[in-house]
């Protein structure tokens, strides 16, 4: 079954996916990344939990010196203090920059459908203007979703994929796939789903639509590229940082909240 119309847009021409397990890169070369556990990252702390509905702390560390695990607390010497503040501030900066490409992921995926939809319709289509108003409630949503929160950034949560075939596949696609066919016809429809999810297309009014759209998002898509290239890096540091945490605070080995694959 392909993927809702959306995502592939945004997601396809990159090669990126966010979600829980993070694959990150073009098909050359991928870092794929498990995010076990829930974790939000405060402006000065980290609160690991074993999902985002459970009440319970497994582990919380403040800046610089504060560590609880399991309710005890740890003390903490000053390289050990050294080693988690850095460690803080890896998966921080890392949270942020994921919640940023998801942003841009779903700015891309509505720019560029916007943009097919209205070569493939007609800019003059009267259900246009209702969609668009759908489109603009849709970034105000992803915006509160992967924005920080009074100062905190979570990872371990579904992501964009996830976000995307919820938030858009169900009540984004059936708009368009109207107006297309509206317009243009239920083969042109057909063909224009299957220009943006890999499929071979047959109709040259979707080809159109669909180039017009890539056009509109190629320098999106390569930001795109940029930032997931760019993560993936800082997601192998903190897989290493990781490694000298267990090593140096035995009582967090259990915690390996970041897993490369």
């Amino acid at each position: 079954m392909w993927k809702p119309l959306l995502i592939a847009a945004a997601m396809g021409a990159s090669g990126i996916v966010c979600a829980e397990n993070l694959e990150l890169g073009d098909d050359n070369e991928q870092c794929n990344i498990d995010i076990s556990h829930t974790v939000r990252l405060g402006p000065s702390s980290i609160d690991v939990r074993e999902s985002a509905q459970s009440s319970e702390t497994l582990f919380l560390y403040e800046v610089p010196a504060t560590l609880m695990v399991n309710g005890q607390a740890i003390a903490l010497d000053v390289t050990q203090q050294t080693l988690m503040a850095r460690y803080y501030g890896q998966m921080h900066e890392a949270s942020r920059n994921l919640n940023l490409l998801s942003l841009l992921a779903v700015d891309v995926a509505l720019h560029g459908v916007g943009i097919a939809l209205t070569v493939l319709a007609g800019s003059d289509h009267p259900n246009l203007e209702e969609l668009h108003q759908a489109m603009a409630d849709v970034q105000r949503r992803a915006y509160q979703r992967f924005s920080e929160q009074d100062g905190t950034y979570t990872l371990g949560t579904e992501g964009v994929e996830t976000f995307v075939e919820e938030a858009i596949g169900k009540d984004l696609e059936p708009r368009l796939e109207q107006i297309a066919m509206d317009s243009a016809g239920s083969i042109a429809w057909g063909a224009f789903k299957a220009a943006l999810t890999g499929g071979r297309s047959i109709e040259r009014q979707a080809e159109q639509a669909a180039a017009a759209a890539e056009e509109a998002i190629e320098g999106k898509t390569e930001a795109l590229h940029a930032m997931a290239e760019s993560l993936c890096r800082q997601m192998e540091a903190i897989d290493r940082t990781e490694t000298q945490v267990h090593a140096a605070i035995p009582q967090l080995a259990a915690y390996d909240l970041v897993k490369l694959h």
